[in-house]
């Protein structure tokens, strides 16, 4: 990012009248303020209003977090600042440790500079730290990345490549969501130590709701974990920073497409492996299970999960009962060395009484048929490979 970083710092509110003025106070000290008023019931207003030299913005109602970072981000950009450092208006974060926030953003300052609390030390209460646990977990699971702490409210965020992320998410798991797609879209993470007040009876006061916000985040963990195991790292990547939907819907599919078929399909043979393992899964004896089998194992392989699934669609219902009658006489023959009487009238009949016979048979039958699959497929793509990038 070219030229110097210009820090604000910004402070989403909602009813931290007790709080919020001193917080405002201390912050402005080292960077121009931009406090959000979401919809704050109580004195929060007035009190921001006998403040000088801070800018308020003020939201009609409360529509929670994620919507007062949002604005709190779009006005900063609007008014040429490249960073924004945000501060919960509770008290609990140091505004002094403002300037080693944006040193760190100076050093790195493409980064999404992320404070990481020790919750033990701290003495914070034992729901949030469980809450952070559980937050942590999952965003490895989403990301890969590793981070001691996924709920800390003290960050520093890049506006022009965080603005144009893809976000759905409001209230708590806006910014959950927004350091997920960060790692999606390439923005680095890097972790800063911070300090937090839990003893101030106002910094254990949360409008997190059990029920609606632990609904969202749930919900959202359960997105981004799907998208994360089902979407190739390229198409992850330009859905989350926005690109993908900037484009016309045609090209939209065509990118979608070439996307989900080239990861992992970079030589003859792991396309060939893709095949083979899709064909093997819908062969098996793992009906109704084929599909969400041939992607977990393409998954843990690096394969690619489109070819894998596509090929796994062998079973489809014209060619059921072709491959149900195929693994009971492959079956039969395995087990007894003759042939089996199998007619359409005996099929449904005699698999459940030889359900033996069928299930080792269609998994022969499986391994026959991905082992064939393979071999054609790579051969075909040698056949067709570019001469000028020779096939492994």
């Amino acid at each position: 990012m070219p030229g110097e970083p210009n820090f604000c710092v910004v402070i989403p509110v909602f009813n931290h009248a007790l709080t919020v003025g001193r917080v405002a106070r201390e912050a402005k000290d080292y960077f121009p303020v931009i406090v959000v008023n979401d919809g704050s019931t109580d004195d929060t207003g007035r009190i921001l209003a006998a403040e000088k030299g801070i800018s308020v913005i003020a939201l009609p109602r409360n529509q929670g977090k994620g919507a007062a970072l949002r604005a709190g981000f779009a006005e900063a950009e609007k008014r040429g600042f490249t960073h924004a450092i945000t501060i919960d208006a509770d008290g609990q974060h140091a505004t002094r440790e403002l300037a080693a926030l944006a040193s760190a953003s100076r050093m790195e300052p493409e980064a999404l500079i992320i404070g990481v609390r020790d919750l033990v030390k701290e003495k914070a209460p034992r729901g949030r730290r469980v809450t952070n646990s559980l937050s942590t977990f999952w965003f490895k699971v989403e990301t890969g990345v590793n981070l001691a702490d996924t709920q800390c409210g003290y960050r520093g965020y890049p506006l022009k490549t965080v603005n144009r992320l893809r976000l759905k998410s409001g209230r708590y798991a806006y910014e959950l969501e927004i350091m997920v797609k960060a790692a999606w879209a390439g923005i680095p993470l890097a972790a800063h130590p911070v300090s937090a007040d839990y003893q101030a009876a106002t910094s254990r006061l949360s409008h997190f709701n059990p029920w609606s916000d632990m609904a969202a985040i749930s919900f959202l963990h359960s997105r981004l974990s799907i998208q994360r195991f089902c979407l190739p790292a390229p198409l992850r990547k330009i859905s989350a920073s926005g690109h993908l939907h900037r484009l016309p819907h045609g090209r939209r599919v065509e990118t979608v497409m070439r996307l989900l078929f080239t990861e992992h399909a970079d030589t003859p043979a792991k396309v060939a492996f893709a095949v083979g393992l899709g064909l093997f899964c819908g062969i098996a004896p793992i009906w109704g299970f084929q599909m969400i089998t041939a992607a977990a194992l393409a998954h843990k392989l690096r394969l690619n999960k489109a070819i894998a699934v596509t090929a796994s669609n062998i079973s489809f219902p014209l060619a059921a009962p072709f491959i149900m009658a195929g693994g009971l006489l492959l079956g039969h023959f395995l087990r007894t060395g003759g042939l089996l009487p199998l007619n359409a009238t005996t099929l449904l009949k005699d698999v459940p009484t030889r359900f033996t016979e069928w299930f080792l048979g269609s998994i022969a039958l499986g391994i026959l048929v991905g082992i064939a699959g393979t071999i054609v497929t790579w051969l075909v793509g040698r056949l067709f490979a570019p001469k000028n990038n020779p096939p492994a």
